[in-house]
């Protein structure tokens, strides 16, 4: 090549190196980057943080000097990283989808079911899938099959099943021993299966919501729908009405009969047909319907068995001999002989989260523990009711419709001279006046002026009288003291007041660091140093038995120690905190499990960066990690939802994120076919997987009530979903009372992480590439011009990587 021409080529080759690569300007040349750029980091919590548009300066991966960084920030925690998790035993429920549960089959009497070491138990979930405010007949079926299982030596297992009308099908087959579920013996069933003695009786009754007109024989019913279960007893009951009324449209469906109940009250349908105790379970959380028309025939109910089964027959009918089902509203004042008698102990209690409440599918509470463990004590079924109101904790005991109340209560003179008796004392809690972080409140006198909202029902409002009433200081305040309503909770007036609804309130310890778990916007601004506020369960002075065996209880060195526990499992978790990632390691990995990850994303069909940002937010990266509920691992699978996917070592990395996944895929399948993007879906399926399907349902139902789009999460079913802390919304859901700021705050973490971290990849994938072009430049160049190349495109260490990329194109 003629020198000239040389010369004019690698000029050419030198502005090509500076056009490509002018990234990689030496130190003298270039501005420092900024390392905190926005979008790179967020404070913990910023439900506001936003990835900016610029993909270079948001994503910085290389320091000033062009040299990667030599700090994973993404490191794998070690165990004592995070907050230290009670020591618990990760019990089970032993209930299972029947479709994750490792089934055989078994067609023999009580003999071969003894063998085989179970007893499997088939029930519809319409019946069970809920919060229960107070007992069902079907809890009293279960429990009772339960209780026969443990005493003939066998594990009660319950097998779940989506539809009614499968449950005889797999009995006769032998995936299941026996059906729990409010069997009615019809004619037709008693060619299949046999049936157990009468457990109980019911009416069939036509359900409309409560301002629908009282339907008559002959009734113009045109343009009515009504919806009934296929395989029920209501499905004939159904059609025997659509021929009664011309004009009704009949629908037969395999949707379940409590969520056509739902469906009524919702107005989505006009009518549907269930019987009696559905109908009560479904009025525990929906007060819109009424029972439109109730038929005359009584209906028996009754536990189904397969045929030739004389064995299992006979120790079922023994066992119904001993379990009767005691009604919420009946009236027993009787001492702990009657309990006994009864074979029920009924708990008095509220839906809250340090009490009774469901989470992640479980039901769960501080109260709701010992009140198992002292109801198994006694020997007798545990039969929890939710109080409406405060006062009515009080007045359900008083009235014989509980026999203990355990629902954090202070034992106070009042209470015990309105004839209340209180067993041991098992947490003693500082009480506060509670306001907004900035409030400030130097001295007693900073009072003047201000409003302090109160339950007149709650030892809080009984405290400030006799404050006002003893205390010199006191008595010369210039407070105003404003009553609330009283179907409001604690952790409810403490919304209103960090709101700014309210001034301020007065609250206990506990109550204020349950809330303190998930949210910073209130604060004890004025601790009353009150040294005698104790919590005790409450029974009437007239049972002596009752409360002598209480105190038994609490004082038994395992209570204690369980007592401790559960301490730290409800009210000792600090806020976890964490460091985002803001950068790659050296290799480029957002986490030291992404090839694991990778690699079980791709079998279920999720985008990887999503999983690791779902992981970082679940355990921060640490295999080891235990939550508060019991889950386990970088995925927090819980022991139930692991042994139902099939995986039991929750510890081990890729145990955990296979467990995860599988779930996940489950949830995700649960929004399919219900005109949600799939986008929406990956943000349901989250939000599910953070708090459990049931809230998630409850939120969507709520969302549509509101006039907001029930199948959108951002700024619709995620508002939704705070408002189930609320208990004039939580009171009416199917599951309950939801810690609805954590799955609002899990959703909106995660997919800014998700964000920051396509965006991390994206950049180093783009400087990948340039660095590769850069070193096939330089690798081109005429020998003679090799001497003015600088800077560390031409070092060895850089192009022996970016060759190999190179030479993949």
């Amino acid at each position: 090549m003629p020198t000239n021409l040389r010369v004019i080529t690698g000029l050419c080759l030198l502005c090509a190196l500076f056009f490509v690569g002018g990234c990689e300007r030496t130190p003298e040349d270039a501005e420092p980057r900024d390392q905190t750029a926005k979008g790179t980091e967020y404070a913990e919590g910023d439900a506001d943080a936003t990835d900016t548009d610029d993909g270079t300066d948001a994503t910085t991966i290389t320091s000033a000097s062009g040299q990667s960084h030599e700090k994973f920030t993404g490191k794998a925690a070690q165990k004592g990283d995070l907050r230290p998790s009670a020591t618990w035993e990760p019990d089970t429920t032993a209930e299972y989808p029947i479709g994750a549960f490792n089934n055989y089959i078994e067609t023999g009497d009580l003999d071969a079911i003894k063998k085989r070491g179970m007893l499997r138990i088939l029930v519809d979930i319409a019946n069970t899938d809920s919060l229960h405010r107070a007992a069902t007949q079907q809890d009293i079926e279960i429990e009772l099959a339960r209780q026969k299982a443990e005493k003939l030596g066998l594990e009660p297992v319950v097998l779940f099943v989506e539809n009614f009308d499968r449950l005889i099908p797999l009995l006769i087959e032998g995936k299941g021993d026996i059906i729990a579920n409010n069997l009615v013996p019809t004619r037709e069933r008693a060619e299949l299966i046999d049936f157990s003695k009468t457990i109980g009786k019911t009416h069939d009754t036509l359900v409309s919501q409560k301002d629908t007109p009282e339907v008559k024989p002959g009734d113009s019913l045109q343009g009515k729908t009504l919806a009934v279960t296929k395989g029920t007893v209501f499905e004939t009951r159904g059609r025997e009405i659509a021929k009664q009324h011309p004009g009704l449209k009949l629908e037969v469906v395999t949707q379940n009969y409590v969520e056509l109940a739902i469906d009524v009250s919702m107005g989505h349908i006009d009518f549907t047909v269930i019987d009696e105790q559905i109908f009560d379970l479904v009025q525990q959380f929906r007060d819109n319907i009424k029972k439109n028309v109730v038929f005359e025939r009584e209906d028996p109910l009754t536990i189904g068995i397969r045929k030739d089964s004389p064995q299992l027959q006979q120790a079922l009918n023994e066992a119904i001999r001993s379990i009767k089902l005691t009604s919420p509203h009946a009236r027993h004042i009787g001492d702990l002989d009657s309990i006994k008698e009864r074979g029920v102990l009924r708990a008095v209690t509220r839906n809250h989260p340090g009490t009774y409440f469901m989470w992640k599918g479980r039901v769960m509470g501080y109260e709701y523990e010992l009140l198992q463990k002292f109801a198994k004590s006694l020997g007798v079924r545990l039969e929890i009711v939710v109080a409406p109101t405060h006062r009515e904790i009080f007045t359900m005991v008083r009235d014989g419709k509980a026999d203990v109340a355990a629902s954090l209560i202070s034992d106070t003179e009042a209470r015990d001279e309105a004839g209340m008796d209180f067993g041991p004392h098992y947490i003693q809690a500082a009480v506060s006046i509670v306001g907004q972080p900035e409030d400030k409140l130097e001295k007693l006198e900073d009072l003047n002026g201000r409003t302090i909202h109160l339950l007149k029902s709650s030892s809080q409002f009984e405290l400030l009288m006799q404050l006002m009433q003893e205390r010199p200081e006191f008595k010369d305040l210039k407070i105003d003291v404003a009553l609330v309503p009283e179907d409001l909770t604690i952790p409810q007036i403490l919304d209103h007041v960090a709101d700014g609804e309210y001034d301020l309130t007065i609250a206990d310890d506990i109550t204020v660091r349950l809330e303190k778990h998930w949210r910073n916007d209130i604060v004890k601004i004025y601790d009353l140093k009150i040294e005698d506020n104790f919590y005790a369960w409450m029974v009437r002075e007239s049972n002596p038995q009752l409360l002598a065996a209480i105190e038994k209880f609490f004082n038994r060195p395992k209570i204690v120690k369980l007592r401790d526990t559960l301490y730290k499992k409800y009210f000792d978790q600090p806020r976890r905190t964490r460091d985002e990632i803001k950068s790659l390691s050296v290799k480029g990995k957002i986490s030291p499990y992404d090839e694991l990850i990778k690699k079980y994303a791709e079998e279920f069909n999720f985008d990887w960066r999503l999983i690791v940002a779902q992981m970082f937010q679940e355990s921060s990266f640490n295999p080891k990690a235990k939550s508060w509920v019991g889950a386990q691992g970088l995925m927090q699978v819980m022991p139930d939802t692991g042994k139902q996917v099939g995986e039991k070592n929750l510890f081990d990395p890729e145990t955990s994120v296979r467990a995860g996944l599988k779930y996940l895929r489950w949830l995700y399948r649960k929004f399919e076919d219900k005109g949600i993007s799939p986008e929406n879906r990956m943000w349901f399926t989250l939000a599910s997987y953070n708090a459990g399907l049931g809230h998630v349902y409850d939120a969507q139902d709520l969302a549509e009530e509101k006039g907001w789009d029930r199948n959108v999460w951002f700024g619709n079913v995620e508002n939704a979903m705070l408002l189930l802390s609320e208990r004039k919304y939580y009171s009416k859901a199917r599951y309950g009372y939801a810690r609805g700021q954590e799955p609002y705050d899990y959703v909106r973490k995660i997919s800014q992480r998700f964000r920051t971290y396509a965006a991390l990849l994206e950049a180093y994938r783009r400087q990948q590439d340039v660095s590769a072009i850069h070193c096939v430049v330089a690798a081109a160049w005429p020998n003679w011009l090799s001497s003015y190349a600088s800077g560390p495109a031409s070092t060895p260490e850089r192009c022996g990587q970016a060759g190999t990329l190179a030479s993949t194109h």
